[in-house]
């Protein structure tokens, strides 16, 4: 079975040759033809385009102090976009939207005369620039670099165009950021003159409650007024104990009895003094508004710390975006420079001619073979050969006609 089957394929290679080499004439002009115009279109018609490419680094990630932001904005990534704290995606993004802008493409147009280099005579500066899109091309590349390219049919002005869009496209980026970077330095500077006003009224008020109340440092003060009662106390129940061993000794009309009535009254009454707050320019505390004072003192402190705290990362975000607004370093680093590369990208002669001569051989071999078919048919006069007949002389009247 295998041995049929070879023989058969042989038997119809060997039909299909006889069959070019029976009309070989047609055959000839049917591979030559195409083969000769494509060789003269691809040699000397079409111009040969070229490639420049350049490889560059994204933008690094903006260091205007994301670490202190959650804490301020609690994690809104819309805010922080509005602020200008943009993330390294956003920024590669941006620098992408930038390459693709038809402000840059307008440029390098205007400054290539790309309209005299293209020959372009239409109507629209939009079919100019879409014309000028068909040979540039920008995308990220699996190590996630830019890969920024230019066809042209000058390879010395292909390269000299990708570095032109590389400098105007960090010089955009750079723009871009600096907007960013006033536009959030600006917010934080009205935050940070707001948290100022706040911050001096809650240290007046601090302050003025402090003189008010002779309320200046709650634990030393309370520290203070329970020793000098304690130490009363203990005066006064060691009068109390002299006293009544003087009454129980020599009775109520002795003058030490007197004495230590009056001591006793005088320690009693600065005892009630001290509870009562009658020593409080002397730094002690009325024990029975104590509770009261030292809550409102740890409330106004606990505010103060908050706007403290507030006023040193606003002042820190500040001085941080004036660095940024300020700074005009390079954002895209290339890593590999566009260099002018003569090596043609198109077209590619060898396998076009290629391809034409297979295309040009199959098609002169099912022509032939159908010609061989229809001759073979007409000695037969089958219904197919009636119906080429028919056509045949259809095309012969018309041609008479």
């Amino acid at each position: 079975m295998e041995r049929q089957s070879s023989i058969g394929l042989i038997e119809i290679l060997l039909k299909a040759i006889n069959g070019d080499l029976k009309h070989f004439k047609l055959f000839s002009a049917i591979v030559l033809l195409p083969t000769l115009a494509v060789f003269v279109a691809v040699m000397w018609v079409i111009k040969p385009m070229y490639a420049a490419t350049a490889v560059v680094t994204p933008p690094p990630v903006s260091q205007a102090s994301l670490s202190g932001l959650s804490s301020m904005i609690g994690g809104m990534s819309g805010m922080s976009s509005l602020l200008g704290l943009t993330s390294s995606d956003e920024d590669a993004n941006a620098v992408s939207t930038i390459f693709n802008s038809w402000e840059l493409h307008d440029q390098v147009i205007r400054e290539f005369n790309l309209a005299e280099h293209y020959e372009f005579d239409g109507r629209f500066h939009a079919d100019l620039l879409k014309k000028f899109r068909k040979h540039f091309g920008v995308e990220m590349n699996k190590d996630d670099m830019f890969a920024v390219s230019m066809e042209d049919e000058d390879y010395k002005l292909a390269a000299r165009m990708v570095s032109f869009m590389l400098e105007k496209a960090d010089s955009a980026f750079n723009a871009f950021k600096t907007a960013q970077a006033k536009q959030s330095r600006e917010y934080f500077q009205s935050r940070l003159d707001s948290c100022e006003h706040a911050l001096d009224s809650l240290l007046e008020d601090f302050v003025k409650f402090q003189v008010d109340n002779d309320f200046y440092d709650p634990e030393i003060q309370l520290e203070s007024t329970l020793k000098y009662m304690s130490s009363l106390q203990a005066k006064r129940e060691e009068v109390a104990m002299e006293l009544a061993f003087e009454k129980a000794d020599r009775g109520t009309g002795s003058k030490r009895y007197d004495e230590l009535s009056k001591r006793y009254s005088s320690v009693n009454t600065a005892l009630h003094g001290a509870l009562n707050g009658k020593n409080r320019n002397m730094g002690m505390v009325a024990l029975k508004k104590s509770p009261g004072l030292g809550l409102e003192y740890m409330r106004r402190e606990n505010e103060i710390r908050v706007q403290e705290a507030m006023y040193k990362l606003l002042r820190q975000q500040s001085e941080q975006l004036k660095l940024e607004e300020a700074k005009m370093l390079t954002n895209l680093h290339i890593l590999e420079a566009p260099w002018e590369n003569d090596k043609k990208i198109y077209p590619l002669r060898g396998v076009t001619l290629v391809f034409t001569f297979a295309v040009a051989v199959l098609l002169g071999t099912i022509l032939c073979n159908l010609l061989v078919y229809f001759e073979e048919e007409e000695r037969k006069g089958s219904d197919v050969a009636r119906e080429w007949i028919a056509f045949k002389g259809f095309f012969r009247r018309k041609s008479k006609g």
